[in-house]
């Protein structure tokens, strides 16, 4: 990283957390007030309030034990405790959105299908960064209900996705990883589904729990659902003819596609996970996504593309810090310089939710009165702060 990149970066680190300020809201779970962040602002209001899976990914991105525990004790206290099919909330389920919000006669609450693994992922990443063993120790009975969660959901090495779990034929969203508008060809997936990110983060899950073990008194063969899974990750969801991970398996069949998703979990698996001729295959087609600030969420040219769709084509800084240290885990760092493409983004716009990149206009950020994306994320604040410690870690 050169000198003014770093500065750069460093100027953005510091506003980023003085803006983050602006999202500092506490709420009341279980009798308990919990200090913590709305998810994103738009027009100087607030228009996602706190989700599980936002403030437990910008913990893994800012690194920082303070915010991890908040963020973990939000995550223990809101953990599904019973089988709903309107939330979508089963136990060991971790909450999607805190707030009341209605689509399609059901409710989003527990309608993200990652958030108990990013729950033991983070809890993990928090002691390795010397937090508090007392504090997981405090958190081991929703621990053990999210690794309870994630074996319920591995089925002959895949790990699952069914509103059936909970008794209910879909979900309010029809997608329920990170990507959650939908996915390509599909209005809902024909379940069960299985999201091949989230088969990376389940990965990750038990390797996390695996180490949290003088935590975690639930049995489990880590050893032999670690095998599984790593094993159909690269055989039932990868495609071989064009060498990269699909998106998603469902009942219909397999959803293929360019998608940074192939980029993203990289930041979950290990070096010597996946061989050098798959990670080749991944470099290639990256360069389909590559724009000169960042990588899109979707390719130019497929099914369902746009530049301005909000998880097919649109760029988000958040994906960008993911995409960066996941390669540099794997020695892809052409990928990760690329990534840093996000840096003159987020000068020019601030910290947004998502942009959008044109090759005759160049790079455009959501509207502030309308359209997709709020004008200030939570998790693209820390996307700074995170990129410092990704290329402080990986330099080459």
């Amino acid at each position: 990283m050169t000198l003014d990149l770093r500065e750069r970066l460093h100027r953005l680190e510091e506003e980023g957390n003085r803006l983050r300020e602006e999202l500092y809201t506490t709420v009341e779970v279980g009798g308990r007030r919990i200090s913590l962040y709305n998810a994103g602002m738009k027009g100087g209001s607030v228009w996602f309030g706190p989700f599980g899976r936002d403030l437990l990914m910008t913990a893994l991105i800012l690194g920082e034990p303070e915010f991890a525990q908040a963020a973990l004790r939000f995550a223990a206290e809101t953990i599904g405790r019973k089988f709903d099919p309107k939330t979508g909330e089963e136990p060991g389920r971790g909450l999607h959105e805190f707030n009341r919000v209605e689509i399609r006669g059901l409710f989003t609450h527990y309608n993200a299908v990652e958030v108990s693994l990013l729950f033991l992922i983070t809890a993990d990443l928090y002691l390795r960064e010397g937090g508090n063993a007392a504090f997981i120790d405090s958190i081991r009975l929703p621990l053990e209900a999210a690794l309870d969660y994630l074996s319920r959901h591995v089925e002959d090495g895949l790990f699952v996705e069914d509103p059936h779990y909970c008794g209910a034929t879909r979900y309010a969203l029809r997608a329920t990883y990170w990507k959650d508008s939908h996915l390509p060809g599909r209005e809902d997936p024909d379940y069960p589904v299985i999201y091949t990110l989230v088969q990376a983060q389940a990965i990750a899950a038990v390797r996390a729990a695996a180490r949290l073990r003088s935590y975690i008194r639930v049995p489990f063969e880590e050893a032999r659902m670690e095998e599984k899974l790593l094993d159909r990750l690269v055989s039932t969801l990868w495609n071989h003819r064009a060498n990269r991970p699909y998106i998603a398996l469902d009942q219909t069949g397999k959803i293929d596609g360019v998608s940074s998703d192939a980029l993203h979990l990289l930041f979950y698996l290990c070096p010597g996970d996946l061989s050098p001729d798959r990670l080749a295959g991944i470099e290639e087609n990256a360069h389909h996504l590559a724009t000169p600030v960042g990588y899109r969420t979707y390719a130019p040219g497929q099914l369902g593309y746009s530049p301005r769709a909000y998880h097919l084509g649109a760029i988000w800084p958040m994906e960008q810090y993911f995409i960066a240290r996941g390669a540099a885990q794997h020695k892809l760092f052409e990928i990760s310089k690329a990534a840093l493409g996000t840096v003159a983004a987020l000068e020019r716009l601030g910290f947004v939710e998502l942009y959008y990149w044109d090759e005759e206009t160049g790079v455009r950020g959501p509207s502030r009165n309308g359209g997709d994306g709020c004008d200030l994320q939570l998790w693209s604040t820390a996307v700074p702060t995170g990129l410092v410690s990704a290329f402080e870690t990986h330099e080459d």
